[in-house]
């Protein structure tokens, strides 16, 4: 048999660790990319993931999501806030295992806000607003104290995301 004929040996001792870049809003395209680019990792052997990030947030919905589906990947994830993290990408960030900010990086919370695309909005429709942007502001307020539970000090997250930016 010659040599080209016979399979290459690889060490499987050495963790297989792919990089994920993510430098941008979050919304329905950027979600599915992130998705997309996490799974061929993960279909490639991936044993970890580094997901270097800066993001201005964006949608809750897919904030949430992109949270839902890290934590599902069932590898360890490294998030790095490259830059600026603010609103929903602190959500994407904590979905990490192990978190990391690069020196002059910066996070930013404010109050939650919702965006209306009708020019006409009833009563009924109106308390549904509210409800939703309520429901999204416990599940903010939930992640972020169960992910920082650990943390030195602790911050009034509830108060940062109904009333005062910091």
């Amino acid at each position: 048999m010659s040599p080209a004929c016979i399979p290459e040996y690889k060490d499987m001792t050495v963790s297989q660790q792919h990089i994920v870049h993510f430098h941008c809003q979050i919304d329905q395209s950027t979600h599915e990319r992130l998705r997309d680019r996490c799974l061929e990792a993960v279909k490639a052997g991936a044993e970890s993931l580094w997901l270097n990030m800066s993001s201005s947030g964006g949608s809750t919905n897919f904030g949430f999501t992109i949270y839902t589906f890290i934590k599902s990947l069932g590898i360890p994830v490294r998030t790095i806030n490259s830059g600026n993290i603010e609103s929903m990408g602190i959500i994407v960030y904590l979905a990490g295992t192990e978190r990391i900010a690069a020196p002059q990086s910066r996070f930013l919370i404010h109050p939650m806000n919702w965006y209306f695309s009708q020019n006409s909005v009833d009563h009924s429709r109106l308390r549904e607003y509210l409800s939703s942007l309520n429901n999204d502001l416990e599940r903010y307020v939930t992640i972020f104290k169960n992910e920082t539970a650990d943390a030195e000090q602790k911050l009034d997250i509830f108060k940062c995301l109904s009333a005062e930016e910091r």
